[in-house]
């Protein structure tokens, strides 16, 4: 039993002594930009159910409005000032993964529990940073965004030099943004939310993160799951652009609060279920929950899916096009859904061995459950049917240059199946 200075529920003081909580949720809102707003009615939709002996709900906000960070132990009945934990912190770059390490260590080290919640609230862009706010402003279901996308490169050859295990140049991004800060013009990059996630579980002794969740936009891609693997056991996101209100808090935390001993799986398919009861039938939607655990089951019969066409790529090149150009797609036309795409290469090549690779990984897919990769799935609208939970890079016309740097693409023959079809 760990011995910590902690706030208890509905008191006023600082107490020592131990803890035996259930659940600690922590959500680290990069609101330095223009979803402030939401990030004030999200705390507040957190406040209505608010923290219990089994539950600690706390909090980091950087604002732009008043240029101050502050972190929370987030209380019902209470203002939002009240339940300020620690000093002012100032400003903050929310980009800089050195300061989401620092939250996350200040937090399960404050209120240790059996188990953690990790959202990471903001814009996203799935794997990708590059033309993120140009493609931002063509969406209309997408949290609105300005143009910063000059601002966002000079940052990288301007900002101020950290220390050796954050630093991040022009030559080591990775191409996959989240927590953008306007005022640092920084955001994390791929291997900055890795190194940060990694480097807080290790300090703190925590082995891992029960949940994951991206409170953002298009990340349930299986680039961002395999990158942060080892890190957590459950990944909850959107395939498509989320609409600003994002997650139904109040409901997810109320039943949390009801259940406390429920576990990782159940909590991110409670997440699943109720943000797509939230918004009005007329919504396009997805929120998906992955199950880190069967990552691998997918991996292997995807390489051999494509270590097939590569080696047959006369015979398979013509249907493969064919199904990538009518596969399910999102926002960023290059996102793709990954089974859908496999439904229709299926459908589209006569050869039966291929047939039979393809559904090898489709059965790691749908339908979705216990047993499978995409342990929950939900959609809204007509024109998103089609997603099955897991989303894929596949390029309309050429790949990103930033593309082999991921982890997935490095470790996977994807990246190669996709070279050898763009004749690179």
């Amino acid at each position: 039993m760990k011995i910590v200075r902690r706030l208890e529920p509905g008191a006023g003081d600082i107490i020592t002594g131990p803890v035996d909580r259930e659940w600690t949720f922590m959500i680290y809102l990069a609101g330095d930009n223009n979803l402030e707003d939401f990030g004030r009615t999200d705390l507040a939709e957190m406040k209505s159910v608010g923290s219990t002996p089994e539950i600690a709900l706390v909090g980091q906000f950087d604002r732009m409005e008043s240029g101050d960070t502050r972190r929370y132990y987030l209380r019902k009945g209470t203002s939002l000032d009240e339940d300020e934990v620690s000093q002012n912190l100032g400003e903050t770059n929310t980009g800089d993964p050195a300061e989401l390490m620092r939250f996350m260590n200040w937090a399960m080290s404050e209120y240790p529990a059996r188990r953690y919640a990790l959202i990471l609230w903001n814009h996203g862009m799935g794997w990708k940073e590059d033309d993120v706010y140009e493609i931002a402003e063509r969406s209309i279901s997408y949290r609105p965004m300005r143009s910063l996308a000059n601002r966002i490169v000079r940052s990288f050859v301007t900002r101020p030099k950290r220390p050796p295990l954050f630093s991040s140049t022009v030559d080591a991004v990775l191409a996959r943004g989240i927590a953008y800060d306007d005022t640092s013009s920084d955001f994390l990059d791929n291997a900055e939310m890795k190194r940060a996630l990694g480097c807080a579980l290790l300090v703190s002794g925590v082995e891992r993160l029960d949940v994951l969740g991206f409170d953002a936009c298009l990340m349930n891609m299986i680039e961002v799951a395999y990158q942060v693997r080892g890190t957590c056991d459950y990944v909850v996101g959107s395939q498509e652009t989320e609409p600003g209100e994002g997650w139904p808090y109040g409901a997810v935390l109320q039943e949390l609060a009801d259940n406390p001993t429920m576990d990782g799986g159940e909590l991110s398919r409670i997440i699943v279920d109720r943000y797509i009861e939230s918004y009005a039938a007329s919504q396009q939607l997805t929120q998906s929950a992955l199950n880190l655990t069967h990552l691998g089951d997918l991996i292997e019969p995807l390489n051999e899916m494509c270590r097939f066409i590569i080696e047959h790529q006369d015979e398979c090149e013509l249907a493969v096009g064919r199904a990538a150009r009518r596969t399910q797609r999102y926002s960023d036309s290059d996102y793709k859904d990954l089974y859908d795409f496999l439904e229709l290469l299926a459908e589209r090549t006569e050869l039966a061995e291929l047939q039979e690779k393809i559904k090898a990984v489709m059965d790691t897919i749908s339908p979705s459950g216990e047993n499978r990769l995409v342990l929950s799935n939900g959609t809204r609208g007509q024109r998103l049917e089609r997603s099955h939970g897991i989303s894929i890079y596949f390029p309309s016309h050429e790949m990103s240059p930033f593309y082999k740097r991921l982890d997935f693409a490095s470790e996977t023959l994807w990246d190669d199946m996709l070279l050898r079809l763009f004749a690179y």
